[in-house]
């Protein structure tokens, strides 16, 4: 082996610096641990890294989060690094930090922060639905409340202690969003509404699990954020932590190609330019399933492969605009986020993007980054200009097919796609919007799966559905003794996610504590 590919030794070695692996990462290396993280981007944080276009800055697939309050995950890791005061966030308004629209049938509700806001709004806009409304978000509040009574990974002791502290968890486990729409007889307006943010987790009503939303609208019920100088100077600070670190690197550009094992554990990861990375423990921030593979599958035992054949959540389709020459702010926009629905069946919206590949009349969550931090020093646009960020999910094989088959049919039909999106909201929303764009970006699920190394295009990780949420999910350990996961498919999708889920994998390989409280988890 040449000098030039010398082999670097590690304690850890961290594959994949998205949030997962930049939080366990950061943390370790400010532990004094020496960490290597290997991204095969040019840029930091997944879904949330940054990327330049002309004179503005996009956050790829990133525009809002939660568990950024005192005491919360994401405030937990910062002060554990020293960075609170560098790094803060503005609160999205409490009052209506997301709004469901549907012009068709001329319906627009704000959503508040606080559960019981939400139904009482809900109860007096429509009185007709007002026992079920309240039933509901009784049966939200109790398992949000049960869910993180759970231990992060079971026992049988700790199923026993389940069925004693959270009842309706196992009550509920199987259950669907829809499931319970149907049970309480809610009405189409009152479901569409509660079916409002369902795009964080790319699944509708009928197939999302009814545990995963709760989680989703209590965290965001708690507050919803967004970083006062952007998402980039939030994933700078954790990069910086890692790269500043004696011992420590950061290597971006760095594709790995195989994993080598002896005796059952791993030696070493091997890079496509031939480089290769030692360490006493590897920690996977990549898809479990290719990692997995990566290796062999004879590795592992039954049991753990049935954990990673999960299916992968939706694919995305975005829009990223620069505008000029008008505030958006005189359209409805600010300080919160707007959900585009074309009907009130978001079932139906769904099976046509998803099942049919149909984006003629899509579902568009809207969003405007620099609204949500109008006072920040460091500007991702110039001065007069605005940025607003148009998404939507979809399926991986048609954009995927397409571009095999035909690279001019597949930037057709981008285009298509991109202009059909930009039309509903100068029809809806911002009349004269085309005269205004100084840049459009497009991204397709081909776009996700070239830049953020996602298999099929997916930005949730596996699909949220109740087979995929269980006590049998993936964790953090392997059958492998010095492998560990973390990312969106071993904790859960949402920078709080994978925030929380490298917190926790960092406690579990130091016993250092960073969420006062928690209990640190027990083997199983």
């Amino acid at each position: 082996m040449s000098a030039a590919h010398k082999p670097e030794q590690y304690d850890y070695v961290i594959v994949g610096a998205g949030m997962g692996g930049l939080t366990v990462g950061s943390l370790l290396a400010h532990a004094g641990a020496r960490v290597a993280v290997l991204e095969a981007h040019e840029y930091p944080g997944g879904c949330c890294h940054t990327f330049p276009m002309g004179d503005y800055e996009f956050c790829a697939a990133v525009h809002y989060i939660f568990s950024c309050g005192e005491g919360e995950p994401v405030y937990n890791l910062l002060r554990k690094l020293g960075l609170l005061d560098r790094i803060t966030f503005e609160r999205l308004d409490p009052e209506g930090f997301d709004q469901f629209s549907c012009p068709s049938a001329e319906l627009r509700f704000r959503i508040p922060n606080g559960l019981d806001k939400w139904a009482g709004r809900l109860c007096d806009r429509f009185p007709a639905d007002a026992r079920g409304i309240r039933k509901f978000f009784t049966t939200v509040h109790d398992l949000s409340v049960q869910l993180r009574r759970l231990p992060d990974r079971f026992s049988l002791a700790g199923v026993a202690r389940a069925a004693v502290d959270a009842p309706q968890v196992l009550r509920y486990r199987g259950y669907s969003l829809q499931r319970l729409f149907d049970k309480l007889r809610l009405s189409a307006p009152v479901q569409a509404i509660l079916s409002t943010q369902l795009g964080d987790v790319g699944l509708p009503p009928r197939q999302v699990s009814l545990l995963i939303y709760c989680a989703l609208v209590s965290s965001y019920s708690d507050g919803a954020y967004y970083p006062t100088e952007h998402f980039s100077s939030f994933i700078a600070a954790l990069a910086n932590v890692i790269d500043r670190a004696p011992g420590c690197r950061l290597v971006y550009e760095t594709e790995v190609a195989g994993v080598r094992i002896d005796r059952g554990c791993i030696r070493s990861v091997v890079t496509a330019d031939g480089r290769e990375f030692h360490g006493d423990r590897f920690i996977c921030n990549a898809d479990p399933k290719w990692f997995v593979s990566a290796i062999g599958r004879d590795q592992f035992p039954p049991a753990f492969l049935r954990k990673i054949d999960y299916d992968y959540s939706a694919a995305s389709f975005s829009i990223y605009l620069g505008v000029r020459g008008l505030d958006l702010r005189d359209y409805g926009f600010g300080n919160w986020n707007v959900w585009h629905y074309p009907s009130l069946d978001v079932n139906a919206a769904y099976a046509a993007q998803h099942d049919r590949g149909d984006l003629s009349d899509p579902w568009i969550f809207m969003s405007t980054p620099t609204l949500c931090s109008p006072n920040a020093r460091t500007r991702h646009a110039p001065e007069d200009a605005q940025i607003l960020e148009l998404i939507t999910t979809c399926a991986f094989e048609p954009f995927d097919e397409r571009l095999g088959r035909n690279r001019r049919e597949y930037i057709r039909n981008k285009v298509e796609v991109r202009n059909r999106m930009i039309d509903i909201v100068q029809e809806q929303y911002v009349p004269g919007l085309r005269d205004h764009v100084a840049i459009r970006v497009a991204g397709t699920p081909t776009t996700n799966k070239r830049y953020l190394w996602t298999p099929r295009g997916n930005i949730y990780g596996s699909a949220l559905t109740p087979a995929n949420v269980s006590a049998t999910r993936l964790k953090s350990h392997s059958p492998i003794d010095n492998l560990f996961f973390t990312g969106a498919s071993a904790a859960f999708p949402s920078i709080g996610g994978t925030v929380s889920g490298g917190e926790r994998l960092y406690t579990e390989l130091t016993g250092d504590t960073v969420n006062p409280g928690r209990n640190l988890p027990q083997p199983a």
